[in-house]
């Protein structure tokens, strides 16, 4: 937990001074504050899934919707909408991602 501790003072002293700060500073202290929960997340083994441009894996990947692509290999991951986990090789959560597929012929 002391890991986490350094995200969470990040994002107390962003709600205390967020009245005053500028737009750059909020977003580089929300951007400081997302690499401290990253590296505490890696630290404990815990993957990211960002799957984008590979093949779709329904084990490991949620698909939201499939999108036509004149351009991306079909059954590939054309967006990711939303990263996934996994932690000592078990799925913590499903990356969510937009699959491509081939264009209807007219």
């Amino acid at each position: 937990m002391q890991e986490l501790l350094p995200a969470v003072d990040s994002l107390e002293l962003a709600v205390t001074t967020a009245s005053r700060a500028d737009a750059p500073s909020l977003l580089a202290g929300q951007e400081a504050t997302l690499k401290l929960l990253l590296r505490a997340l890696e630290k404990f083994s815990v993957l990211t899934i960002d799957p984008q441009g590979e093949r779709f894996d329904p084990q490991r990947h949620e698909a939201m919707v499939a999108q036509e692509s004149a351009t991306a290999e079909p059954e590939s991951v054309l967006q990711v909408v939303q990263r996934g986990y996994e932690l000592n090789g078990r799925l913590l959560r499903a990356a969510r991602v937009i699959v491509a597929r081939a264009p209807e012929k007219a």
